[in-house]
């Protein structure tokens, strides 16, 4: 294009120069306008509300709560089976009366030490889902764990010299009292999720004592007699 502009006058250049020009000049225009149409297209589609739409996923939200409503009531069942006869025993070690704790045989702890991983997994393994349903599912998941810290620190105890027993067997009381009562709390939830739901009460508290009633605590035995309990806690 150079070499032929030099081949034209100087007035034929200007024109053709001022032609190029102006049509650069609308094709930019051009472009710039579909560009704003697009945008103002996007931006209404995407203030668009489909109310249907809306309402479809609302409803599956009330159907998935609905649903880990009632695999976490069926897992605190099944998980309050399970620690009953482990919390049992381990009153058998750590005594809520005040008496001196026993130590327990190796294979016991093994037993316990497999059952709570077993639990752990299992809890783990929960979906997570609304605010109020994931306070069920990590509290139950948190007061496993420290049952499984309490066990740890029974079998430290059972191989631990004279000196260094009590203060072991005093650390593991106090894990088994934070357990029961961080289960007691997503148990009190549970229960108040199930009332709402229509379900009806649903009781799956932990006892410490052989004797409780699975109220959720110590109950009437006191914590002041519970080996390591932190008396304002």
């Amino acid at each position: 294009m150079r070499r032929w502009l030099q081949g034209t006058g100087v007035r034929a250049r200007v024109l053709l120069l001022l032609t190029a020009l102006v049509v650069v000049v609308a094709g930019v225009a051009l472009v710039v306008g579909l560009a704003r149409d697009d945008g103002v297209d996007d931006a209404s589609e995407g203030l668009a509300v489909d109310p249907a739409r809306v309402a479809e996923l609302e409803a599956a939200e009330v159907a998935h709560d609905a649903e880990n409503l009632t695999a976490s009531i069926e897992h605190a069942q099944h998980v309050q089976a399970e620690l009953v006869p482990v919390l049992d025993a381990l009153h058998g070690v750590l005594p809520v009366d005040g008496t001196t704790p026993v130590a327990p045989a190796a294979e016991d702890v093994a037993a316990w030490r497999a059952t709570l991983d077993t639990l752990t997994s299992e809890t783990q393994s929960l979906p997570s889902g609304s605010s109020e349903h994931n306070i069920v599912r990590n509290g139950m998941l948190t007061s496993v764990e420290l049952l499984g810290d309490t066990v740890d620190a029974v079998d430290l105890a059972r191989v631990a010299d004279a000196s260094s027993a009590p203060g072991l067997y005093a650390l593991a009381g106090d894990l088994r009292t934070r357990a029961v009562d961080t289960w007691g709390l997503a148990a009190v939830q549970l229960d108040l999720r199930a009332t709402a739901a229509g379900q009806g009460h649903v009781h799956v508290f932990l006892p410490v004592h052989p004797d409780d009633a699975l109220d959720g605590g110590l109950g009437t035995h006191g914590e002041q007699d519970d080996p390591g309990t932190d008396h304002d806690h």
